[in-house]
């Protein structure tokens, strides 16, 4: 099927598809505009968002949308359709298959450390194609309100850190002028570690995320941080890690070290909410001080590790601390 074919039935069910073609770039497959000098549109109504839900594998392993939903026939081939030649049946399980046998078979070192950044002992195990079915529907979901929906064609531009948002407008729009690929920002709050666990491809980050690390903190206790950066409080337009008192000391779900746009911010942030604790402001800045030098300590043994080892993932975990390290140095 061509890609013309799928936008023309996007745009029968009511989606928007303006000036855009598919074609690989330097970041693989992705969408480019047709005239560069012309913007792009992408407008998906709310009714053909699809639901995590609705979706299985038949016995070939393609994507199907469960019966008796009641859902628009011609919706369902579109999805179906668009799933078979532009999603997953378009060598996702081979893909998701090299990537998992790659980091099966890390050095044992490298596995250590990504458990401090953040990773899980079950990354690391065998998968199978269930799990991969999971993993590729978790990288292209996007929260609207209280559901998590998937964005057909949409799903297929790529990030970059400096790339246009989605919008939210009775559904999901996505516009704009773009001199060579079409790029969207995924998640701005992740760092470059976390982002590569979830979609599997470098890209340069603009924050820093502390490692896992427990401080003994004398009068105070145990300060112990995590990588929880999804245990948050917005005020005000900052996101605010949650901290909390506990009887060994102080839990504090995620700490940011470095935000390229807000240089100020992440110390801002740590030294005021850690005051909630009465602890000195000069203490509060003495452990801020520790926790970047001791994450530039991580890093550049982690790129040592690395280094010494000729997986395809390794090397691609060397690019992303040492950008991780660039930015704890600049």
């Amino acid at each position: 099927m061509q890609f013309t074919e799928i936008l023309d039935k996007f745009r029968a069910l009511g989606g928007v598809a303006e000036n855009i073609e598919l074609r690989n770039g330097r970041y693989g497959r992705g969408l480019f505009p047709i005239n560069p000098n012309k913007p792009i549109k992408i407008k998906i109504p709310s009714n053909l968002l699809a639901s995590p839900t609705w979706l299985i594998l038949d016995s070939n392993n393609h994507i199907r949308i469960k019966l008796n939903l009641g859902l628009d026939p011609a919706w369902v081939d579109f999805y179906e359709s668009y799933q078979q030649f532009f999603g997953w049946g378009n060598v996702v399980i081979n893909e998701l298959s090299e990537y998992h046998n790659e980091l099966i078979n890390l050095p044992k070192k490298i596995k250590q450390f990504l458990l401090l950044f953040g990773w899980y002992d079950a990354d690391f195990d065998k998968k199978n194609i269930k799990d991969y079915f999971s993993e590729y529907l978790a990288s292209r979901q996007i929260r609207i309100g209280s559901e998590s929906k998937l964005m057909p064609i949409i799903e297929l531009i790529n990030h970059s850190h400096d790339g246009k948002q989605y919008l939210a407008d009775d559904g999901i729009k996505f516009e704009g002028t773009f001199k060579d690929e079409v790029l969207a920002c995924y998640h701005g709050s992740f760092d470059a570690l976390h982002f590569f666990r979830i979609y599997h491809f470098n890209s340069e980050s603009t924050t820093v995320i502390s490692c896992d690390v427990k401080i003994d903190v004398p009068n105070v206790g145990f300060i112990t941080i995590s990588r929880f950066d999804a245990m948050l409080d917005i005020k005000d337009g900052l996101v605010i890690p949650r901290m909390i008192k506990t009887k060994s000391g102080i839990q504090i779900d995620f700490i940011e070290l470095v935000n390229k746009k807000n240089k100020l911010m992440p110390r801002k942030i740590f030294t005021d909410g850690i005051q909630r604790f009465n602890i000195p402001l000069l203490v509060a800045n003495q452990i801020f001080d520790g926790l970047i030098e001791h994450n530039r300590k991580a890093y550049s043994d982690f790129v040592s590790e690395c280094r010494l080892s000729n997986n395809k993932v390794a090397k691609e975990l060397e690019s992303i601390a040492l950008n991780q390290l660039k930015l704890l140095s600049a």
